[in-house]
């Protein structure tokens, strides 16, 4: 049984003494650490054991997906410590991070536009 099915593309790369094309995970993975770094720094200065908590689901979250749902979290653990207009100020800052890096179906609707031209 082959573990891994040679195609074309491989077969040329593998004759031009050439590195095979790296994978883009990164690009995901940089854009999922800048939410996760920003969402903690909403934490810092601020202690207990929920702070704690919140702390290490933040930071074992796997995927963007898991950091989107836990921006509500992050609200809520906020609010009491400092205050709805600071939470709500940490998760203006968090939420724009999050543009392009999530599936089409958590994505917010935009509102309809006006049409340019009206016909009158």
């Amino acid at each position: 049984m082959r573990w891994n099915k040679p195609n074309l593309r491989n077969n040329l790369h593998d004759l031009l003494g050439r590195d095979k094309p790296s994978s883009t995970a990164w690009v995901r993975d940089q854009g999922l650490e800048e939410v996760r770094q920003a969402m903690l720094q909403g934490l810092m200065g601020v202690s207990g054991c929920e702070v704690a908590r919140m702390n290490m689901r933040l930071r074992y979250a796997g995927d963007i997906e898991a950091l989107w749902y836990l921006r509500i979290d992050l609200f809520d653990t906020l609010v009491p410590l400092r205050g709805e207009a600071v939470a709500q100020k940490v998760l203006d800052h968090v939420t724009p991070l999050f543009q392009g890096q999530l599936p089409l179906s958590l994505r917010t609707p935009q509102a309809p536009q006006e049409p340019r031209f009206r016909n009158f």
